[in-house]
Formats: C-alpha cells, structure tokens, sequence
C-alpha cells in the first residue's frame, strides 16, 4: 500500500474519447493504446509481443521493460 501511496501523487487521470487507429493482433490490447493515445503519452512500457511490434507506428514510444531499464540507467548501446 505504502508503494501505491508514494506513485499516485506522479498519476493523471486521462478520459478515453477516441479509439486508436492502428491495427493490433490482440483485441485486449485496445484500451492500452487508447489511454496512450488519448492520454498524450510519451511512451508505453510493454513487454506484449502485440504491442512492441507496433513500436513504430505511434506518435507515442512502445518499448520493452528491458530497453526502458537500459537506457534510464545510461547502458543502452
């Protein structure tokens, strides 16, 4: 609980009033990128297969937890 407490304060709220366009594989995946897309996002963080493959075709960044973690602590080739 002590975690939660300490991340909301760093949360916006952001209502869902269009679709994303792009084509995913995976239906379920829909309402991640409609929140990225209607909440202004600079970057997703996914480990889903269906969503890193559309890592280029977004306004926003899709990357993997692993390229996220290596490029904030400086390791990234």
């Amino acid at each position: 609980m002590e975690v939660l407490s300490n991340y909301l304060p760093l949360c916006e709220v952001a209502e869902i009033v269009r679709s994303c366009s792009l084509l995913r594989r995976d239906t379920k995946d829909q309402m991640f990128l409609d929140l990225a897309h209607c909440g202004h996002a600079d970057m997703l963080v996914s480990g889903d297969d269906d969503l890193l493959v559309l890592m280029e075709q977004t306004r926003f960044v899709i990357e993997s937890p692993e390229r996220y973690r290596r490029r904030v602590r400086g390791a990234d080739d």
